[in-house]
């Protein structure tokens, strides 16, 4: 059966999971390398942090950029100004301690942080832009799923390339992967947005891909009937609050997961092979999640994600045994996946049809707010109570923010116009 999605593959999806997989490759060993260069271990975790600190602040004029210039122009800039930072990341790594080495490090990791969120948002603006609303949960899910696969496959190929050549050779498959993504994006992909920032023109075809196979009724198909041309300041508060309680839930699963295991005792190999299973179970849940979105409505989605996790995090609590850690690891891995491009779904259902990718870079912003407190909510709470209370606040904070959307979402997306599928009322 053909499927409006199908046009994406090669435009979209495939670059999508290319480019993740070199920047998973890269993720792990960032640490390792500024160690290598010379920074000591307080200094490389805030070179590294610059990485988190910049997807918050640049993500708002990167969307005006992406605008600005259209959204193909923008990812193939940003592909080839990411392989340049990679080449003088592998460079400094060469160099060793010279100070203009470490210097050039933390600039190659602010070009690829800046060249990671245009190809976030730029390929998020593109499919909410090319599918219909009817397909939007189930495009933007599967975009995420490239991302959290690529996520999976990248540190993998990082630990066979490390482990037999050096550490410098994750970098160079991040660079070759890059290069490639961004050839099958300039091959490939048709814009749907114009250079000065409007939508495409009424009666374009922009979804279908040279090569893609799309059919004419596909093609006919693209774009969305919602046509506001301002955000609503009102549902944007709502989800973005709502939003930033699953930021934090899945921000502190990072933390929590292995911090509790290492307080239970448990041994260091269980408790890495506990998470990368976790991951694996949240990684294929994409597939589910977008049709849940599409067929049901976002809270079909967003709710289990926001009950599920805090209650992985109670078991954990009270079945403090390895089965326990195991079982409450999987299952907070489980309520994670049910999420999976709902964050990019309900910005795509909040942006305005006209400079969407606008109002996503501020979108973006929004809620990486959450993404950036959650681990210092859980250092806070575990300096005065402890790592138990840690994971308890985590859940209240699930918990709270599924209350806070089941209660209000109806009334913020009807401020929108649309009902919980993304539809047009009425």
């Amino acid at each position: 059966m053909s499927t409006p999605l199908k046009a994406l593959a090669l435009p979209v999806y495939i670059p999508s999971l290319i480019f993740a997989m070199g920047y998973g490759a890269i993720a792990p060993v960032m640490i390792l390398a500024a160690l290598q260069i010379g920074f000591s271990e307080a200094q490389s975790s805030a070179a590294v942090g610059v990485v988190g600190l910049v997807g918050v602040i640049a993500s708002p004029p990167l969307g005006r950029l992406i605008t600005r210039i259209g959204d193909r122009a923008a990812l193939v800039s940003a592909g080839l100004l990411t392989a340049v930072a990679l080449l003088i990341s592998i460079a400094s790594i060469a160099v060793g301690t010279a100070p203009f080495a470490r210097t050039a490090f933390v600039l190659a990791l602010t070009c690829i942080a800046i060249g990671s969120s245009v190809w976030h948002l730029g390929r998020q603006a593109y499919v909410a832009e090319s599918v219909p609303v009817a397909w939007r949960a189930r495009g933007l899910s599967t975009l995420g799923g490239m991302g959290r696969l690529g996520d999976l496959i990248g540190p993998a190929l990082s630990t066979i390339l490390v482990g037999v050549w050096f550490l410098g050779s994750a970098f160079w498959l991040a660079f070759a992967t890059t290069l490639l993504a961004t050839l099958m994006v300039i091959v490939f992909l048709v814009p749907t947005t114009l250079p000065d920032g409007g939508a495409a023109r009424p009666g374009t075809q922009p979804a279908t891909a040279r090569g893609g196979g799309g059919s004419g009724a596909e093609a006919a198909a693209v774009g969305t009937i919602d046509e506001r041309v301002i955000p609503s300041p009102f549902a944007t508060a709502v989800m973005g609050i709502g939003l930033n309680a699953l930021s934090v839930l899945r921000a502190n699963r990072a933390v929590i997961v292995p911090l509790w295991g290492a307080f239970l005792g448990v041994d260091a190999r269980v408790i890495t092979a506990t998470f990368a299973a976790s991951a694996l179970v949240d990684s294929v849940m994409f597939i589910a999640s977008g049709g849940l979105m599409d067929r049901y409505g976002r809270l079909a989605a967003l709710l289990p994600a926001m009950l599920v996790m805090p209650a992985g995090i109670v078991i954990m609590l009270l079945w403090q045994t390895v089965p326990g850690f195991v079982v409450g690891a999987m299952v907070v891995g489980l309520g994670n996946g049910f999420g999976a491009g709902v964050v990019m779904t309900t910005g795509a259902d909040l942006s305005p049809t006209h400079r969407r990718a606008d109002f996503l870079g501020i979108w973006a912003a929004i809620v990486k707010t959450g993404t950036a407190a959650g681990p210092f909510i859980a250092a806070g709470m575990t300096h005065w109570v402890g790592v138990s209370g840690a994971l308890w606040a985590t859940a209240g904070i699930g918990v709270a923010g599924a209350v806070w959307l089941a209660a209000l979402i109806k009334p913020a997306y009807g401020r929108l116009g649309i009902d919980l599928k993304g539809r047009p009322l009425g």
